[in-house]
């Protein structure tokens, strides 16, 4: 499928003209007639190319490539300029903000065309430069906090300008759309009913909501929408396209095993146990220990995540667990029930609080040690 271009022009009749032309070719044309409305169209419909005029009120096409360059979502979309500008100093500038072509006016709209084409397939030969650390978060048995923890992660480091993705990875029962009361317009469902070889990064991007953490987050599907079984090469084929699409990508996984969630583990770089402090949760801990290691993470390549739940006679101690598992704990988060709580009714995850409690410090110490873990340690998953 050629793909979906937006024409930016204040200037109707050149913007028709250029619509009829690339529509005679097979693509989906959008238009805008300044760059607010641009960035509207772009932020709803996430178009493969932009054909983007210089000279418009407000913001000029300069400004807005700037900024479409400076946010994770838009920094890679091709762009052309076409402009009335002609002398050198114009295309130079152009340029330099990432403009990828540059077409002066005024220009026949089949040479607009062409040059459309042209850098579509250039870009899809191009092979994604980036891959990021993909992170399983796991519980060691259900009812742990997995999915709590996964989120107040993912939003700390995107905000720490850490391009993020969120990957909820639940057939049926996940809860970070509402955790971050967000509506679930496209998930996982949409995802993984697609034939293999169209999940690519592209397409995944395209599902991603973007919170206003500039966390990006793939929902599982709605309750009223039941998955018996994710099929592994989807799964496979997710995991390894999100990877091109930020520096960390958090996965989180349901606690019982199956062929998908193997298959998510194997492309995982590193994976982050949940577990709480009594002898239970310690046995089912060992047992994934194992499971991880048949899927390739072992050793450093596993680290713990402790959930304080309301302490025990039988309650271990963080030495204790560490030596019992021989692996080493980032750090142990208080269970928290009524921050987290109020967080939950605002959509607004604990990492995000300025109120300095027991629980928000010890959460940003723990996103401390997690973030100098993935992106400071040398990967050893994969």
């Amino acid at each position: 499928m050629p793909g979906r271009i937006l024409v930016v022009d204040d200037d109707l009749l050149a913007v028709r003209l250029m619509t009829l032309s690339l529509e005679s070719e097979g693509f989906l044309v959008s238009t805008a007639s300044n760059a607010f409305e641009a960035l509207r169209v772009i932020q709803t419909e996430q178009p493969d190319l932009i054909v983007l005029d210089v000279m418009m009120p407000d913001m000029d096409g300069v400004q807005m490539l700037r900024h479409l360059r400076s946010q994770p979502t838009t920094s890679d979309v091709p762009v052309i300029f076409l402009t009335a500008k002609t002398q050198l100093d114009d295309k130079i500038a152009g340029l330099r903000a990432g403009a990828d072509d540059y077409i002066t006016k005024p220009a026949d709209p089949r040479e607009v065309t062409a040059r459309v084409r042209a850098l579509m397939l250039r870009s899809k030969r191009t092979p994604a430069a980036k891959q990021g650390r993909v992170v399983a978060v796991i519980g060691a048995k259900g009812g742990v906090g997995t999915s709590t923890i996964a989120l107040n992660l993912a939003v700390a480091l995107a905000r720490r300008q850490t391009p993020t993705v969120l990957i909820d990875l639940r057939p049926n029962a996940g809860t970070l759309a509402w955790q971050l009361k967000s509506p679930v317009r496209s998930s996982l469902a949409d995802l993984v009913a697609l034939p293999v070889d169209q999940l690519d990064s592209r397409q995944i991007e395209k599902s991603l909501v973007v919170h206003p953490s500039g966390l990006r987050v793939l929902f599982s599907p709605p309750a009223s929408f039941r998955l018996s079984e994710l099929p592994v090469a989807n799964v496979g084929a997710l995991v390894r396209g999100a990877s091109a699409l930020a520096d960390v990508i958090f996965l989180d996984l349901p606690h019982l095993m199956s062929p998908a969630s193997s298959e998510a583990l194997r492309c995982s770089n590193m994976a982050l146990l949940i577990l709480g402090t009594d002898p239970i949760t310690i046995a089912c801990a060992e047992q994934a220990l194992s499971l991880l290691e048949g899927c390739g993470l072992a050793g450093e390549a596993v680290a713990l995540i402790i959930v304080n739940r309301a302490p025990t006679v039988a309650a271990l101690s963080i030495g204790e667990i560490e030596r019992k598992l021989q692996r080493t704990c980032l750090g142990m988060m208080p269970l928290a029930q009524e921050e987290l709580a109020a967080g939950e009714r605002q959509g607004a995850p604990l990492a995000l609080s300025t109120t300095q409690t027991m629980a928000t410090m010890a959460l940003q110490e723990l996103i401390e040690r997690v973030r100098t873990r993935i992106l400071f340690r040398e990967p050893t998953g994969r």
